[in-house]
């Protein structure tokens, strides 16, 4: 089977950079400028986010079965992605550049919404294309690990944006996050016209109508996209935990609040140089196989951390950053091509094509992983521990958010490994399932 060219793979995943890019200050930066800066309670930020969230389960299932059945003369997904990125860009623009006057719950929650119906028009529709694009087991892990790799990217070069402004000697942190916000409105159109320009793009020939009573039966006869499901759920929520944490995490338990950012874009190196041994290891040993590994490592790098924390120590805190980013890029482009594989299953057993539905549910679980991981992260840290950012925490408060930061992600990679036990689709079984597809009574 011809592997796609680089050129077409790079096209592809260039959308993915920008989008990366403000993913990651919204999981890291936003709840802090909102909840510290900008004077919203923690638990209120935390509550905002969470309900944000939870309103993409139902936008992110319409928006899958919508993408599905509209395809244009200019293919199934090029015209979506046209579409999100103007909604995006405002959203983007009122989001990271708020005014201290109209900096309230009402006003973030708003264009939080906003901002999440752009993002699930482009990824819903984005990941969708790549499994028309790659119809190999391998290959398809090629594809999204090219696309995970342009999202780290974007985290990274978006994090170098704080660490220039604190050299600046600038560290006000809505000056911090306006940066990062005008990088990102720079960066959306002039990634997304190679996309729309240079990536071939089919219209659906195997469109489905569906209701929700069938895509439920989808859900529940399908053993191995409910597996993807819980393992997607599980694995962002772990990782949104620590996210969400992570800048009190610097400044109060490490004490090195002027090292967060470079500490962070050193996480994301890392996730970018161990990216390739991923795939790698994924050709060799299977996709399944893989991830676990990856959740492992996790596991054992979270837990040593509650015993190795030490106020003060930059070597320590460098070294966690780094060897943590190591798996931080196994788990999503893996998921991501097992969930093209799924899709095949389902044509061959009804004949139809509707990756959309399929990504669209994975990008729902994916999303509420997150925003339930803040909201218990967050509310934890505030109502149990009586942490309070700004303010003059006791060692117990201080303390439990060790607690919550080390353990919590730690429940969500272990929950993580338990569905892919005993995973069906295997290299093997992919391949007959491909040739039964490409028969002529297919």
């Amino acid at each position: 089977m011809d592997q796609i060219s680089k050129p077409i793979l790079g096209s592809y995943a260039a959308v993915a950079l920008p989008a990366g890019a403000m993913a990651m200050p919204i999981a890291v930066y936003l709840p802090p400028l909102y909840g510290e800066s900008l004077g919203l309670s923690l638990a209120t930020v935390g509550l905002v986010f969470t309900l944000a969230r939870i309103w993409d389960v139902i936008t992110d299932p319409i928006m899958g079965v919508v993408i599905d059945k509209h395809g244009s003369r200019w293919g199934q997904y090029k015209h979506w992605i046209a579409v999100a990125i103007p909604i995006l860009m405002l959203a983007v623009y009122m989001v990271f550049l708020p005014s201290e006057d109209s900096a309230s719950a009402l006003y973030l929650g708003g264009w939080l919404l906003v901002l999440y119906v752009g993002y699930t028009i482009l990824s819903i529709a984005h990941q969708s294309w790549g499994a028309q694009l790659a119809i190999g087991y391998d290959e398809r892990s090629r594809l999204y690990g090219w696309r995970e790799i342009f999202v780290i990217s974007g985290m990274g070069l978006v994090l170098a944006i704080p660490v220039a402004v604190e050299m600046l000697g600038e560290a006000a942190l809505t000056t911090k996050v306006a940066s990062m916000g005008l990088f990102c409105l720079i960066l959306f159109p002039l990634t997304t016209i190679p996309t729309l320009l240079f990536v071939p793009d089919q219209p659906n020939d195997k469109p489905a109508s569906i209701d929700w009573r069938e895509a439920l039966s989808v859900v529940r006869a399908n053993a191995s996209l409910w597996r993807l499901l819980i393992t997607d759920f599980t694995s962002n929520f772990a990782t949104s935990a620590t996210a969400a944490l992570y800048i009190f995490f610097a400044s109060y338990v490490f004490e090195l609040p002027n090292h967060a950012s470079t500490a962070l874009l050193l996480y994301f190196f890392a996730g970018f140089l161990a990216m390739p041994l991923w795939m790698q290891l994924s050709y060799k040993v299977g996709k399944t196989r893989a991830i676990q590994l990856a959740l492992g490592y996790g596991i054992l790098v979270q837990s040593g951390l509650f015993l190795l924390a030490e106020p003060g120590n930059v070597a320590m805190f460098w070294g966690y950053t780094f060897f943590y980013g190591v798996a931080y890029g196994a788990v999503p482009p893996l998921l991501r091509s097992m969930m093209a594989d799924v899709t095949d299953v389902d044509e061959l057993q009804t004949g139809t094509k509707r990756a959309g539905m399929f990504f669209a549910l994975l990008t729902t679980v994916n999303k509420l992983g997150g925003a339930v991981a803040v909201g218990v992260a967050l509310t934890t840290a505030d109502l149990v521990f009586g942490f309070v950012p700004g303010s003059d925490n006791s060692p117990a408060a201080i303390n439990g958010l060790l607690v919550i930061y080390c353990f919590v992600p730690v429940v969500g990679l272990a929950l993580s490994y338990l569905p892919l036990l005993g995973y069906p689709l295997t290299k093997e079984k992919h391949a007959e399932i491909r040739e039964a597809l490409s028969s002529p009574r297919a």
